[in-house]
């Protein structure tokens, strides 16, 4: 009896040993050697991502650059990483530069866009440094800088900065509009696209498309949907060819109510 008691005390304390590690493990389980991966969400009121929070602009300047005896077009690229963005260009005879082209607004959503410059009363068979600057915000950021030479005996491109007009949308619903606009290429192929958004800081960038590279007026339309019902939206349109990116004003529309999960039958 005294044999059976002793094993039963001994079954016991080894069930508490167990016991007390297993619950050791779990409120500190050991994570050396383990990976692990944290994702965090947010979420507005109507169960939407919210926009991640703007940053510094990207820039990054191209070495190809297109030079005539007294013009050049230069190029590069630039996110504007979430805030409204400016590019130009400085340029000069020396590292140093001490020129610049006027400053062009990119745009303000987190799409890598193109960055072309027209430089212009330049000299010709002379060799000039250049480099691309963004700014938004949040600070300012260039590009690396290269030189190009201009010629002799090249006349300047045809053409000039595309033009540009935001019209009214139509078609709204409680989730879709179209945007509307006109472009005129003024002899230079063009590519226009809409940014959009839930203030005037938009932050949305729709797709690229051609529209040509003649002199008359084009009018051009997006189809946007998943919107979100009894909510102002802002948007404009935008132009670029070589000579430069062209920004239309800012208009706004209402989708339709009710807004997402509200019971109109109360």
């Amino acid at each position: 009896m005294k044999n059976y008691t002793s094993l039963i005390l001994g079954v016991v304390i080894v069930g508490l040993i167990v016991w007390g590690i297993v619950y050791s493990l779990k409120k500190n389980p050991d994570t050396s050697g383990v990976a692990t991966t944290t994702t965090q969400t947010t979420n507005d009121n109507t169960g939407s991502a919210v926009v991640p929070q703007s940053t510094l602009p990207i820039a990054v300047s191209s070495s190809s650059v297109s030079p005539t005896d007294t013009t050049a077009i230069v190029n590069g690229t630039v996110n504007p990483k979430g805030a409204f963005t400016s590019y130009w260009y400085e340029y000069g005879r020396t590292a140093d530069l001490g020129s610049k082209t006027s400053n062009q607004t990119i745009g303000s959503g987190f799409v890598t866009i193109s960055a072309p410059g027209y430089i212009t009363g330049l000299t010709k068979n002379t060799t000039y440094y250049f480099k691309l600057f963004a700014e938004n915000q949040n600070g300012r950021v260039s590009g690396t800088e290269y030189t190009f030479t201009t010629t002799q005996g090249t006349p300047a491109p045809v053409g000039s900065a595309p033009t540009t007009k935001t019209l009214s949308a139509n078609g709204v619903t409680k989730t879709t509009a179209n945007l509307n606009g006109e472009v005129t290429p003024n002899q230079n192929s063009t590519q226009y696209w809409f940014e959009y958004g839930k203030t005037p800081d938009l932050g949305n960038t729709s797709a690229f498309s051609s529209v040509g590279d003649g002199k008359a007026k084009v009018p051009v339309s997006i189809s946007l949907s998943d919107l979100t019902p009894q909510t102002t939206y802002y948007f404009r349109i935008n132009a670029q060819n070589q000579f430069g990116t062209i920004n239309g004003a800012i208009l706004n529309f209402k989708t339709s109510g009710p807004a997402a999960g509200v019971n109109v039958n109360l």
